[in-house]
């Protein structure tokens, strides 16, 4: 691959820093705050409480017989302030779902569903009245639970948590002295093993804007900079055992699970024949996956109606028949706008390679034809992060995994401190069939986190 040296007018930098930056914060449809993989469609932009920012999926590391799975929403909340209020949606059920048989359809699910104590007085926005130093606080005026069940196909909804702790929106020091004390108060440990923490954290993804703005509209000089890194986050972070999520129960025969995360609305029709309670409405797989395939997410541009909202709405089963989803895949965009800011040549042709690594798992790595005792007959074209459970945990975790001889880590799952945004791009340009891709790396200027993560569960440092 060759690389040659290319100048652009700076009018053009100027312009395509305008438009990403209206994209990533004034959000071009319906004038929220967005950002790159936390507002990806139209329609989530317009309902930001059920809008998913990011899913994670890696082996514990203290626990290394479990699997961590972080669900994120309502990204970008400010920093803590008594007047800050960032509730669950309590009409919503938010689902992390599992597939170990490769057929695009979940043998387990694991539902969230919320509910609101308000005692706040009368003219009172403050969530809080005083110091809280613990959960049961009189302080808190506003609180919430959450009832977090496990479903499985032919069998009745087993409940883990009943009535559990969600940790408040962080007031800032002065009203939440010790807020790890209620962080630890607000983790529920489940039966058979397992624990839940549901409440807010900072923002864990992190991107360097240039590599975007090269995928997303071949603009070559955007300054860095991590428009998230200084806001918060919900999370429901989930850690089960393995045997738990493996098929059959045996994660050393079948180590490889398929992991997406939705949100679904109760429907306004309910007296409609054949109308769902719910209804789907927003839906999170592999990282930046809509942005870097779909030209019409958002930020920067979005369709109301267009792939990025309909995927939304769609299961992964069905992605092998969505004939607008796979062309876009084995024929990206993002490459040829690398190759405009860049002068790098762009892969030609069908990309085979992308549909692989997208809808079935990279070979030897983590598809699910790994398996043994799954039906290869049964497994689908189905886009969803995929986990190998038996790789092993690196203690030296490297950002950019699998090109830095770290095979945990994205596209093996996600951790909080891999670079999607690099490993992504990487593929885009032809890295998983031999194509030299290291240059990429050296346009990186933001690799990690705003605040660290901990090897302590949740993982996660405390709120801005």
């Amino acid at each position: 691959m060759t690389v040659r040296q290319i100048s652009r007018p700076a009018v053009c930098t100027a312009l395509a820093c305008t438009v990403l930056a209206a994209g990533w914060f004034g959000g071009p449809v319906t004038g929220r705050a967005g950002a790159a993989s936390h507002v990806d469609s139209p329609s989530t932009a317009a309902d930001i409480a059920i809008d998913g920012s990011d899913l994670y999926a890696f082996t514990s590391p203290e626990a290394p017989d479990t699997v961590t799975v972080a669900a994120d929403y309502h990204a970008l909340q400010g920093p803590g302030s008594p007047f800050a209020l960032y509730p669950y949606a309590t009409d919503t059920r938010f689902e992390i779902h599992a597939d170990t048989t490769g057929d695009g359809r979940p043998e387990v699910t694991y539902r969230y569903t919320f509910t609101t104590e308000d005692h706040r007085p009368a003219g009172t926005i403050a969530a809080v009245t005083g110091p809280v130093r613990s959960l049961e606080d009189k302080a808190v005026a506003f609180r919430q639970k959450y009832t977090l069940q496990e479903l499985r196909p032919g069998r009745a909804p087993h409940t883990l948590v009943t009535d559990g702790a969600v940790a408040p929106s962080y007031a800032g020091g002065k009203l939440m002295p010790d807020y790890d004390a209620l962080r630890k108060d607000a983790t529920a440990q489940l039966p058979g093993g397992g624990q839940t923490y549901v409440g807010q954290i900072p923002d864990s993804f992190f991107f360097n804007p240039r590599l975007y703005a090269m995928i997303r509209v071949g603009a070559p000089f955007i300054p860095p900079f991590n428009p998230v890194a200084v806001t918060n986050a919900h999370t429901m972070t989930l850690q089960l055992p393995k045997k738990a999520l493996a098929l059959g129960g045996d994660p050393k025969r079948n180590p490889v699970v398929g992991i997406w995360s939705t949100a679904s609305r109760r429907s306004l029709k309910l007296d409609a024949p054949g109308v769902e309670p719910y209804v789907q409405v927003s839906r999170m797989g592999m990282p930046h996956f809509i942005e870097t395939m779909s030209p019409d997410s958002l930020p920067v541009i979005g369709t109301p109606g267009g792939i990025a909202d309909v995927y939304q709405t769609r299961e992964p089963h069905e992605d092998g028949d969505w004939n607008g989803l796979t062309k876009l895949t084995l024929h990206p965009f993002g490459p040829h706008n690398v190759s405009l800011a860049t002068g790098a040549e762009a892969p030609e042709g069908r990309r085979d390679d992308l549909f692989e690594y997208v809808f079935k798992g990279i070979d030897k790595v983590n598809a699910h034809a790994l398996n043994q005792d799954a039906d290869a007959r049964a497994v689908r074209p189905a886009e969803m992060l995929r986990l190998h459970m038996g790789t092993p945990v690196n203690e030296q975790p490297k950002p950019y995994t699998m090109f830095d001889g770290d095979p945990q880590g994205f596209p093996n799952g996600r951790r909080f401190g891999d670079d999607i945004e690099a490993v992504n791009m990487r593929i885009l340009m032809g890295g998983l069939v031999g194509v030299k891709t290291d240059w990429l790396t050296k346009l990186n200027s933001i690799d990690k986190p705003a605040k660290p993560h901990t090897r302590a569960f949740p993982y996660r440092s405390l709120p801005h």
